[in-house]
């Protein structure tokens, strides 16, 4: 596979949404356990419980909840110790904390406040109240859910599930602004499959839409966990490779690129690209990358 590198000039950027959701119930004793299941069980949601702030921490871990529904005096890590932890980890300070006790004076509602709690829930508990508030938050889980779905469908590839050409260059454009504290490149790879559409001609569409699946994890595979792989558009592909070390190392990346691919098998043309200072323009990198593409394809013609 020809590799072609060009310096770049340096001119003045899915869970189901209307299925079950997970709702966690915490709760050392199995009696309030098992009502706390039968007063939600009309939701039709997931109802998983636990028996201990530790078994709560363990389950959050492993599994997305709409809410957790936590007593506050349970023995050992008890119920605002819990919800502290679980504030204190980035993956779980977003999932809303209702506390449940049999009493709460106005001291330990402002520690369950400040512990991370949204709202409160005393014993006994009106079945109408308790199922109304976690409806919400269901209904406020789903929401966000698919905001994230919308989001992810906007900035990546349908087909291959790559970032797309808008997240690409918003990720090129942070790139380059790193430059001058890094006091690294960046490099772009411009890749283009050779005699793709001899492949959609002969074995038909379904044959090529698989062959660029396989390509795209192929790149993945090879590249370095801080590098992008991008689907440009048709048959190409872009990886920005932030911080590299020089012209070696983005060399070194295609190499990997190249014996990826021919386990795919195909064969492509890679085109390099660096930018050594923040204000080269990411449209003129992708440029520069194209060009030394086309250069390497044509040298594979000769």
């Amino acid at each position: 596979m020809p590799v072609e590198t060009s310096a770049a000039p340096l001119p003045s950027l899915a869970a189901p949404l209307t299925g079950p959701v997970s709702v966690l119930v915490v709760d050392d004793d199995a009696g309030s356990l098992a009502l706390l299941r039968a007063i939600l069980e009309p939701l039709g949601q997931n109802v998983v419980a636990a028996r201990s702030g530790e078994e709560a921490l363990r389950l959050s871990a492993a599994e997305e909840f709409a809410v957790v529904l936590l007593d506050v005096a349970m023995p050992g890590m008890d119920g605002l110790e819990t919800a502290r932890r679980m504030k204190a980890d980035e993956s779980l300070r977003h999932v809303p904390i209702i506390f449940l006790t049999g009493a709460a004076e106005r001291a330990e509602i402002a520690r369950g406040y400040s512990a991370g709690a949204v709202d409160y829930l005393l014993r006994p508990y009106e079945p109408e109240i308790l199922r109304s508030k976690v409806q919400v938050f269901v209904d406020l889980f789903r929401l966000r859910r698919q905001a994230e779905i919308l989001t992810h469908r906007a900035l990546h590839d349908a087909l291959t599930g790559l970032p797309n050409r808008t997240l690409l260059l918003d990720r090129l454009e942070i790139a380059l602004a790193r430059v001058d504290r890094t006091q690294k490149p960046v490099a772009l790879l411009f890749i283009d499959l050779d005699r793709f559409k001899q492949v959609n001609d002969t074995l038909g569409h379904h044959a090529g839409d698989q062959l660029l699946i396989d390509v795209g994890g192929a790149l993945q595979r090879a590249i370095r966990a801080s590098d992008t792989a991008a689907r440009y558009g048709g048959d190409e592909f872009v990886v920005l490779c932030d911080g590299v070390t020089g012209r070696e190392e983005a060399e070194r990346i295609a190499s990997r690129i190249e014996h990826a691919l021919e386990r795919v098998p195909v064969r492509a043309s890679i085109g390099i690209a660096l930018a050594e200072r923040p204000d080269t323009a990411p449209e003129e990198l992708i440029r520069e990358a194209d060009a030394a593409m086309l250069v390497a394809k044509a040298s594979a013609t000769r």
